[in-house]
């Protein structure tokens, strides 16, 4: 924590957040780190660095255990994205929570898999948190190490279309949409992070400028698509 706060202030362009990470299930919980978070909040504020939480959270099949409650523990301390979420599903009140404080989940549907938590790309929970409102993105975890580090990206987002029917290229773009969105482009307090998010492209700072830069784009991906593919779509 205290290396963070040192290289924020030679490095502030650099520096977007703070996250503790690791396999939830064998770590100390948030809870647990409460002092220290505490302490390293108060220390941000006392040497003017804006350094906000990121966490790592609910990767886990508990429901109340400990490790679980790290998702509470997130919200509380003010995360402003949620690494994994996987049992987020579980908790409805946590859930309206969440999208009131405009808190976004980074899903990885493979690593989730490879790691057991889920089966299948068919039963994994993103479905349920995205027909409830939750702002959520595609995230690969650790591409390197879970075997799909030559495709990227790609990868993922291929399993969550052929994996859910009801998904199709809109749901794909909303997810990319979504990262863009909730990246960390400056310091803003959390007041401004919220309200930044919530207006997307209709705000007035860098995210707005970012997102109609991204919707841009993707314009232009669907007429490509519609082009290069419409007269073989038509015709079946």
């Amino acid at each position: 924590m205290k290396h963070c706060i040192r290289l924020k202030k030679v490095y502030p362009d650099l520096i977007s957040g703070y996250d503790t990470v690791g396999h939830e299930d064998s770590g100390r919980t948030l809870h647990s780190l409460t002092p220290e978070l505490l302490w390293f909040r108060e220390t941000c504020k006392a040497e003017n660095v804006n350094i906000p939480f990121f966490f790592h959270a609910g990767e886990c099949l508990g429901d109340g255990d400990e490790t679980d409650q790290n998702l509470f523990d997130a919200v509380l301390f003010g995360t402003r994205r949620i690494g994994h979420g996987f049992s987020l599903y579980k908790h409805p009140t946590l859930i309206d929570h969440v999208k009131e404080k405009s808190i976004l989940i980074e899903s990885c549907p493979i690593s989730n898999e490879v790691l057991r938590y889920t089966a299948s790309i068919m039963s994994h929970p993103l479905p349920a948190l995205l027909a409830r409102g939750v702002a959520a993105a595609l995230a690969n975890d650790d591409p390197a190490l879970l075997g799909q580090g030559t495709s990227g990206m790609t990868h993922d987002f291929w399993q969550a279309l052929q994996g859910w029917e009801n998904l199709g290229l809109e749901g794909l773009g909303s997810l990319a949409q979504n990262s863009v969105n909730w990246s960390a482009y400056e310091d803003e307090s959390a007041e401004e992070w919220e309200r930044s998010t919530k207006e997307g492209q209709k705000g007035a700072g860098i995210r707005a400028e970012r997102v109609k830069e991204w919707n841009a784009e993707w314009e232009a991906f669907c007429e490509w698509i519609v082009a290069e593919f419409g007269d073989v779509l038509t015709s079946e």
